[in-house]
């Protein structure tokens, strides 16, 4: 029987007695007494139904085959982020296909690495990856199986450290990500933001573990965030720690965790440029380090800083010159896509294509065939394969070429 929410304790003791361990709360001290009358087992409050139910309940993923292999381990986590299963699936076999071991990635050419991320988006996952695979194998030929090692790699914060340690390598690791944040933000009654909540629950989080079972209690967190306690109409019904759920029981529980105010996105204009040879061949620029889409293959352009068509031609006439191309740009296409920081839209101008070829000596520069075979080798974000699109890769609007981006997701790199 689920008791109503005025004979409930404070949010705050509501939250610590999850925890086995003394603390104190704005109502006072728990001492350890009462935590063991209030939520007997301690953790075992939680994670006892919790993962009796996961055991049943878990989806068959690719990754999740025991012995646990720390490589696809750390791959999953990593394509995981930001991106749905049923999305990021095909690209984690289509991965492994090409690099199938830690070695294999690490001596992979980057734009191999980014050219089979095309489309995924948050570019710097791969870039990290690679870097850190390379590191990893470079000093340990494998994973390192410590916190301290794992934080140490390029991309890997406290979280993924966290899930490969624990999944990987049964080290008794919490970690939080959005689904364990909301999952604990409801059942705990932990008050603010987003933000305030993944704050809170990786305090509290350590508190809940069971000892050698922090992967799989981990890994039940997280699905139980993914497939019942869900942003929106959450099944309450059928959750296996719906009893004390402090949401559930003030009947709010899509309300929490709040929702962080949004930003407005500053709006980034580009004006590109068209260049194509006699043999349908179109020039690509690679963009520089530290840029939007750092290593990521593009039409060349220049960012303007006025929305006014004047000033948009005016840079693609500079563009063509830096570019050795003469004459009037002409207008071809826009070309616009939602990021999660900014708003893009690209200009696209033609220019007659100079006789001396732009792209002698200059590696970031390079001519592409307009094949979709051959532009799957090449790394493109979704808004360059838009671009070309819509400026005549007719070849490419029968792609088949995984792209989440034009699914809708609004992904940052």
């Amino acid at each position: 029987m689920i008791k109503k929410p005025g004979a409930r304790k404070s949010v705050e003791q509501q939250s610590l007695a999850f925890q086995p361990s003394r603390a104190k709360t704005p109502g006072g001290a728990l001492d350890a007494e009462e935590l063991q009358t209030r939520a007997p087992g301690g953790s075992h409050e939680i994670a006892k139904p919790l993962l009796a139910w996961f055991r049943g309940a878990r989806r068959a993923l690719p990754w999740r085959i025991d012995p646990r292999d720390p490589y696809k381990t750390w791959l999953s986590e990593v394509m995981l982020q930001q991106t749905r299963v049923e999305t990021m699936v095909p690209y984690f076999h289509r991965f492994l296909a090409r690099f199938p071991t830690l070695q294999s990635l690490a001596e992979a050419p980057q734009d191999d690495v980014l050219a089979l991320w095309s489309g995924l988006g948050y570019y710097a996952r791969a870039r990290n990856l690679h870097r850190a695979a390379q590191e990893a194998f470079a000093k340990h030929g494998a994973l390192p199986k410590t916190l301290d090692e794992l934080r140490a790699l390029p991309g890997f914060g406290p979280y993924t450290s966290a899930a490969v340690a624990s999944l990987a390598f049964g080290v008794d690791a919490a970690l939080v990500d959005g689904n364990v944040a909301r999952v604990l933000a409801r059942a705990l009654g932990l008050e603010g933001d987003v933000d305030r909540a993944k704050l809170r629950s990786w305090e509290l989080a350590p508190g809940l573990l069971l000892k050698g079972k922090a992967g799989e209690f981990n890994e039940a967190l997280m699905e139980l965030g993914a497939m019942i306690c869900t942003p929106r109409s959450p099944a309450c019904s059928r959750c296996p720690i719906a009893e004390g759920c402090v949401a559930r029981e003030r009947g709010n529980p899509e309300e929490v965790p709040a929702a962080r105010p949004r930003k407005a996105r500053p709006l980034v204009i580009r004006a590109a440029l068209r260049l194509q040879r006699d043999d349908g061949r179109v020039l690509l620029q690679r963009q520089p380090g530290g840029a939007l889409f750092e290593g990521l293959w593009d039409l060349p352009a220049l960012e303007v800083g006025a929305e006014d068509p004047d000033s948009v031609r005016a840079a693609a006439a500079k563009l063509g010159r830096e570019l050795g191309a003469k004459g009037e740009p002409a207008y071809l296409a826009r070309v616009e896509q939602a990021l999660t920081h900014r708003e893009m839209r690209v200009e696209i101008f033609a220019l007659t294509t100079p006789k001396k070829d732009p792209a002698k000596d200059r590696p970031e520069l390079r001519w592409a065939s307009q094949d979709k075979d051959a532009l799957a080798l090449i790394g493109l974000s979704s808004l360059a394969r838009k671009s070309l699109i819509a400026s005549g890769s007719a070849a490419l609007r029968s792609s088949r070429l995984l792209d989440t981006d034009a699914l809708g997701d609004k992904l940052p790199v």
